[in-house]
């Protein structure tokens, strides 16, 4: 289906275009990907979009693996054969709702520029709904999607807080769309080179300066021959461990096989530097000093046990909160001893560490570096 129509409203369920989209649907081509779990919504849907001033609504009716995904593959087919568009509006990576995210990716996949919710930071460009506008909108929804809205009570996606007087969109790509993904969607793939800004990001850039401070006073006891780095991602720990210890044998263990291939690609040729594609559990935990740092939070409840398997002489943690005091706790009780901390405080920034309209909140760390008994 070949368009060049100027605008399209993608959305993710029928309701979804009247409560976040109304100010932008006018002249719009206004699409929903699933008919939301009501077959029968496709009409209220329709008239829906005519109050909202749309010129064409389409249901594209996919049906969902299970409550948390769509088929990404077909959905991408499907908005491909829409054709092109000059402004596309649609979810934010960042949404909490799943299908939403799951919407977000496969625009971001088929169309250059895509304009998303701003749910948090710069509006780059904003609608006040006038008092009329936003009286229709409380009305479509009252008399459109009564069912949805009895059938969603418990649900946030149509709290009184998701009925707003204001809407808000960013414009983003798909790189940035991947990178604010890999912070809400748990096994999103790495095809984007680093995925979570760790060159690009000044709070990353910070909690590893802070780690190489707190590493430095290995310096004044004694000399390091081997370090094992357990979750080495692309290598920007790897480096500056390289440069800390240039005498230290380093096993850096990856487990994400594009993750460890670019490791190679980097790092590969280094003396002294050997490139481990294993997980954390397929290991000896055996070195002068073994990193563990942003690791444990992908196998908590194997914590204890990968903790008691530890041979070393050292260990470097970085955990923020009550995870943080969990990993503490477990290894005072197997007698290790927090030698030097440094606090990485939390910090809003852009998803890329950059220009990004995206904001996403950096957690914070605790650096602790620790002896063993």
């Amino acid at each position: 289906m070949e368009r060049s129509a100027s605008t399209l409203v993608l959305v993710a369920h029928p309701g979804d275009e009247t409560l976040a989209f109304s100010s932008v649907c006018a002249g719009a081509d206004v699409v929903s990907v699933t008919d939301g779990g009501w077959p029968g919504l496709g009409e209220e849907f329709r008239r829906a979009c005519d109050r909202l001033g749309g010129k064409r609504a389409l249901s594209l009716s996919l049906p969902t693996i299970d409550s948390w995904k769509l088929p990404q593959e077909v959905l991408v087919g499907r908005l491909k054969a829409l054709g092109s568009y000059t402004r596309i509006y649609t979810h934010s990576p960042l949404e909490h709702q799943a299908h939403h995210r799951d919407v977000a990716l496969a625009a971001s996949q088929c169309f250059e520029e895509i304009w998303v919710r701003g749910g948090g930071g710069y509006a780059a460009e904003a609608y006040v709904l006038s008092p009329s506008a936003f009286g229709q909108k409380l009305q479509i929804l009252n008399q459109l999607y009564a069912h949805q809205l009895a059938s969603a009570a418990a649900d946030d996606h149509f709290g009184s807080t998701a009925v707003l007087g204001v809407e808000a969109f960013v414009p983003t790509r798909w790189c940035e769309v991947s990178q604010a993904l890999a912070h809400t969607t748990p096994g999103m793939r790495p095809e984007v080179p680093d995925l979570w800004a760790f060159e690009t990001s000044p709070y990353e850039q910070e909690r590893y300066d802070r780690t190489c401070t707190v590493l430095a006073h290995l310096g004044r006891a004694g000399a390091l021959t081997s370090i094992l780095e357990i979750g080495a991602c692309e290598g920007a720990m790897t480096r500056r461990l390289r440069a800390l210890f240039p005498d230290a044998k380093i096993n850096a263990v990856e487990v994400n096989p594009v993750f460890a291939r670019r490791l190679r690609a980097r790092l590969g040729h280094e003396p002294d530097t050997a490139i481990v594609e294993a997980s954390v559990q397929e290991i000896p935990l055996s070195a002068d000093l073994v990193c563990l740092a942003e690791v444990l939070y992908l196998v908590p409840d194997r914590c204890m046990a990968l903790l008691e398997r530890l041979q070393a002489r050292y260990l470097l943690t970085s955990y923020v909160g009550a995870f943080d005091a969990q990993v503490s706790m477990c290894l005072r009780h197997f007698g290790w001893r927090n030698i030097v901390t440094e606090q990485v405080l939390p910090r809003f920034e852009p998803v890329d560490g950059a220009t990004s309209y995206l904001v996403i909140r950096r957690p914070g760390s605790q650096v602790r570096l620790w002896q063993s008994a």
